[in-house]
């Protein structure tokens, strides 16, 4: 599917993404392609809206993952979203933005 904007996700938040993956694929196979589908739904709901989430901190938002304990922290730059971390609910939520 084309996309409205531009997606940037940061080294970090590819860090996460492969690091879930990792832990479902472990837990149980097919489960880490789950939530990479479930992340990639995410995704579009933040291209067709990106201001439809709440500002969490400055100018970061936040976006659920459904069926995971993960949000998605970006920030919109004109046509960029940029994806800076793919954030487990699990951890502590200072941990989010820095």
């Amino acid at each position: 599917m084309k996309r409205k904007h531009k997606f940037v996700i940061t080294t970090k938040a590819i860090i996460n993404i492969l690091d879930a993956f990792e832990y479902y694929e472990l837990a149980q196979s097919g489960l880490g392609d789950s939530f990479l589908e479930s992340l990639e739904l995410s995704y579009q709901s933040i291209d067709n809206n990106p201001e439809l989430y709440k500002i969490v901190f400055k100018s970061f938002r936040q976006a659920k993952v459904k069926r995971f304990p993960f949000v998605i922290i970006y920030t919109v730059e004109n046509s960029e979203i940029i994806i800076t971390k793919v954030f487990n609910t699990y951890q502590n939520p200072i941990k989010k933005i820095w």
